[in-house]
This record gives C-alpha cells, structure tokens and sequence, in this order.
C-alpha cells in the first residue's frame, strides 16, 4: 500500500471572483437624468460592495443607436461600439439596467438592444433595473415588463429594481441609500453564487 505521504492530492482552485458592474442606459435622449440615476445606482453598489467590485464604463445605447436598429447599414463605427457594449454586458458580473418609463412600459431602445444579445448573453449576471416614471401610477410597469425578458436572457433579478419618480431625483443620494444598504449583500452573495467552479489542479 502506498504511503499517505505519495497519495495524491487535489486541490480546489479559488472560484472566480466577480468584477464589473456594468451600466446600461436605455433612454433615447443623450445625457439624459436616467442616465445620470443610473450612474449614481452603480457607484454607490460599487462602493457599498467594495474590492474587488469595480466600475466600468456607462453604455449610452443612445449613442449607437443606428447599429442597433439599421444593423450592416450603420457606420462602422456605430458597429463597433455595439459590438464592444454587448462584450460589455455578455462578460459582466452586475449590470445596472436604467429605462424611463415610455408609455408604460421601457423604451423600444432598450429592448432593440436587448434582442441583439444572444440567447442566456447574461447567465451568471445579476442585473438590477433602474426606471425613471414621470407619473406614479406607472411606476412599476416598466420594471415588471422588464423582469421576463431578462429571465429569457438567463440573468438573474434577486433584489427589487429602482423605481424612481422623477421628483426623486431632486435628492437621489437620500433615496437610494437605504436601497443599497438593504439589497448590496443579497447582490454580493448571488453574484458570488453565479461564479463557475474552477476544476481543481492535483498538487504537486
């Protein structure tokens, strides 16, 4: 029998730990106050999950929007930013997912976007929504028209999304905060959950 010091042994590597959090902003006007919550949603989770958590840039859909709806037709460099974003969002860990509320729902920008990425394009994210309603009774339809369409791309929804009145944003730093403080370490232990399991390397 061998001795136990000759044994093998296998030793489990670290999982893969999450990085980037994305944001995602489907508002058809440029420098938009969506845009605006949006990135103020994405810093204070940032901040509030800490290292190794970082940033990465805002996606503007607005910018590249002829990419989205003319394909081939568009510019080339039109193209080339819609094919860094869904590199983008297919490679993140959290994406924050920002929309007003357009007729009761979120905006054919958005969801243009959101049919170009390929099928289960955000398995293993967690993706939080972020929407913007002029008025309250539509406040929640845009984030419940959302949540079956991310589910279709394999992205996980495990906190309540943003909804924001447009008032709100007078003073967002004091709306979001309890927002944050309560929903950061569901986000932190999902996205930690979603990591695949490395396969182990035997020891030397």
């Amino acid at each position: 029998m061998p001795s136990a010091g000759l044994e093998s042994q296998v030793v489990p590597e670290p999982p893969a730990w999450p990085q980037s959090v994305v944001t995602v902003v489907g508002n058809p006007r440029a420098g938009s106050r969506t845009a605006a919550a949006a990135a103020s949603v994405a810093e204070l989770l940032a901040s509030e999950l800490g290292t190794p958590y970082r940033i990465d840039e805002l996606i503007d859909l607005v910018t590249f929007a002829p990419a989205i709806f003319q394909g081939n037709q568009a510019s080339a460099e039109a193209r080339a930013a819609l094919e860094s974003a869904v590199d983008l969002v297919s490679s993140a860990s959290v994406i924050v997912l920002a929309t007003p509320v357009y007729k009761g729902s979120y905006t054919g920008l958005l969801k243009s976007f959101l049919d170009v990425l390929r099928p289960s394009a955000l398995a293993g994210a967690v993706v939080v929504p972020v929407t913007v309603s002029a008025a309250p009774s539509h406040k929640l339809l845009a984030d419940q028209h959302l949540r079956p369409v991310l589910a279709e791309l394999g992205a996980s929804a495990p906190v309540p999304g943003v909804i924001l009145e447009e008032t709100d944003l007078e003073d967002l730093q004091v709306v979001l905060s309890p927002w944050v403080r309560t929903n950061a370490p569901i986000i932190q232990a999902t996205t930690i959950a979603l990591q695949p399991i490395a396969e182990p390397t035997p020891a030397r």
